[in-house]
């Protein structure tokens, strides 16, 4: 779905990212760990088009449009087909939950408002935050504010959903919730690419991991073709 080939991000003359290969697989969660510092929410940034003075490519295949490169998206076009969650959400705090869903697709995606309102409804009833639709984001917990940015990104429809550090500000009772979401995202075809150092977290839901280390991607695992004991750096990280 998405291919990276010689991802360079370079800032104030330092190297934060150093020639980066990587492959995000459709219908699968991807995870990049490492210690803080690593580079693993420079290269989200880029993915989701956020940060785009780098070198190298990264392209997005879909069915909709075929292949292109990401850097080479509109505003629009880079909402519609990749969501990201930030580490802190990101909520409008003057508006509702039930505005801060309605906004990006009626200003980004120029949406009616009778659709948007339809769309946002269906997605907060899916994630089963409906009764806070007139609630404010400080009158909400730290896991109703994630489900609610998770809302409002699955309300313009992206292929792709991008998280970082998504447990940093949940409880262990909402990060368990927090997985749950995560099966329900896959099984209705979002491709999840998550950043964490939450390694209990990445243990729990372990499907496709990067390893990043100084900038690098030091060593990868795939729970289709890989044993974990044998990726000694990273089963150690995971372990310790």
């Amino acid at each position: 779905m998405v291919k990276a080939k010689n991802i360079v991000v370079e800032i104030a003359g330092k190297k934060i990212i150093k020639s980066v290969n990587f492959e995000i697989k459709k219908g699968r969660v991807t995870s990049f760990i490492g210690r803080s510092g690593s580079g693993k929410t420079t290269l989200l940034k880029c993915i989701c088009n956020l940060i785009n003075n780098y070198s190298g490519t990264l392209t997005l295949s879909s069915k909709k449009f075929g292949s292109k490169r990401i850097k080479d998206f509109s505003l629009a076009e880079r909402v519609k087909h990749i969501g990201f969650v930030t580490q802190h959400f990101d909520l409008f705090p003057h508006m509702t939950v039930l505005q801060n869903c309605l906004h990006p697709q009626i200003d980004v995606l120029k949406r009616k408002k009778e659709e948007a309102l339809l769309k946002t409804e269906l997605v907060l009833e899916s994630l089963d935050i409906k009764e806070l639709a007139n609630k404010y984001p400080a009158n909400i917990s730290g896991g109703q504010k994630q489900r609610v940015a998770i809302a409002r990104a699955l309300c313009l429809e992206p292929e792709l959903l991008l998280f970082d550090e998504p447990t940093s500000a949940l409880d262990p009772e909402s990060t368990n919730s927090f997985k749950n979401v995560l099966k329900d995202l896959v099984k209705d075809g979002v491709t999840v690419v998550l950043c964490s150092h939450d390694m209990p977290f990445i243990k729990s839901i372990l499907d496709i991991i990067y390893f990043m280390k100084d900038g690098q991607i030091v060593d990868t695992f795939d729970k289709e073709n890989d044993i974990l004991e044998d990726k000694t750096d990273l089963y150690n990280f995971l372990n310790h």
